[in-house]
């Protein structure tokens, strides 16, 4: 007899494939392959570039009436689970499940950053109604799931030690690169994206946001520091209201005209922006896991990764790490990388290696086991009731 799982797939309603829905994504990839049936729940339209990832014979779509999220989450989307008799439901990105269903809940819970990072910053923003309306679900969610997916025991722990989450409750299972950095990048290829970018010199490579924890000005120190002549500092990513004050702290540093600010880049182009760099620099002060890591090594380009939160966890041996309090590590490290082809190559072959350990087919089998082990429990219990 199949599976049935129901998940909330509402933000898969943006074209967007990074973050959460680079994981929901490539999850339901995976089980849509296996003897599991889904059901997607959402309050809008999915959007079609994420349906087409899936195999669609083993997959419904339940798109509900328009209504207040609320709603929605709370009343529309348990009932509906018993009317397609889940036998488990699965929100993937930290928050959206309803206080009762009649099946098991299962909550992905990516990190704590929200509530241990960012939480001592908002002040009294914390009480402006949209805060505590989103921490009421944050809380909610986390509080009625039968059980919790994280995705680094870095961020296991901080559910269980910063958040009092039960210890029994909290799985580890990683994430992975998705298969489009798994796929062989032609010089070709290579080439069309430094004529696409203007990317006439060797560069040191960074994607991801520029907010503050992810400590961009840092990199911009340490690179403006190493001298590195003849090479730029290439950043993908961020927001167009960022790029003003990362320019002016490029200008004070003297490095100017060598960093180059690429904003949004296309997903077809991340490959190989990231096999044509001398290497990967990720300098993080809080990650729940690093999905950069993976595309990285997945790809061999070697890769230096701040030695704070999950970052060496994921990293491994798949590259070196550096401290936060100085610069200097980081410095040398840079100036080895540009100037060192062995030790490139070195770093090459070690995050091809550790790339190996992650694989989105190993994260459905331990996703699957911790589904079968709730229907086991349930089987012994009595149901909520929505």
């Amino acid at each position: 007899m199949s599976l049935r799982v129901g998940i909330n797939a509402r933000l898969l309603a943006a074209s967007t494939l990074r973050g959460w829905n680079r994981y929901t994504v490539n999850l339901l990839a995976e089980l849509a392959g296996r003897d599991i049936d889904l059901v997607l729940y959402s309050d809008r339209e999915i959007h079609c570039d994420h349906l087409n990832r899936l195999d669609l014979n083993g997959v419904a779509v339940r798109i509900s009436p328009a209504m207040r999220y609320s709603q929605w989450e709370q009343f529309w989307l348990p009932r509906q689970c018993v009317r397609d008799r889940v036998d488990i439901l699965h929100s993937p990105f930290n928050f959206g499940l309803p206080w009762y269903s009649a099946c098991p809940r299962v909550l992905t819970l990516h990190d704590a950053i929200d509530q241990l990072y960012y939480g001592p910053e908002k002040g009294f923003r914390r009480w402006l109604p949209r805060e505590v309306i989103s921490a009421l679900r944050h809380w909610a969610s986390r509080t009625r799931a039968n059980a919790i997916i994280a995705v680094s025991e870095h961020a296991r722990n901080d559910l269980i030690h910063g958040l009092g989450l039960s210890s029994s409750k909290v799985s580890v299972i990683a994430e992975a690169a998705d298969p489009s950095f798994l796929k062989p990048v032609t010089d070709q290829d290579r080439l069309r994206v430094r004529q696409a970018f203007a990317l006439n010199m060797p560069y040191v490579f960074y994607v991801g946001g520029w907010e503050q924890r992810k400590n961009i000005p840092f990199l911009l120190r340490s690179f403006a520091q190493a001298e590195l002549s003849g090479i730029e500092l290439v950043l993908a990513g961020g927001r167009e209201d960022q790029r003003a004050e990362l320019t002016r702290l490029a200008h004070e540093l003297g490095i100017a005209d060598r960093l180059r600010l690429l904003g949004w880049v296309d997903e077809t182009d991340l490959p190989a922006l990231y096999s044509g760099a001398l290497g990967f620099c990720y300098p993080s002060k809080y990650e729940g896991f690093g999905l950069q890591l993976c595309e990285a090594m997945a790809l061999g380009c070697p890769v230096l990764a701040a030695r704070a939160t999950c970052l060496p966890e994921v990293l491994g041996s798949g590259g070196e790490t550096f401290t936060l309090e100085d610069p200097n590590e980081l410095v040398g490290l840079l100036q080895r990388l540009a100037r060192d082809p062995d030790y490139r190559n070195n770093l090459a072959e070690r995050a091809k290696t550790r790339s190996a350990d992650f694989s989105w087919a190993r994260t459905a089998d331990r996703t699957i086991e911790v589904y079968q082990s709730l229907i086991s429990e349930a089987a012994c219990e009595p149901a909520d009731r929505p």
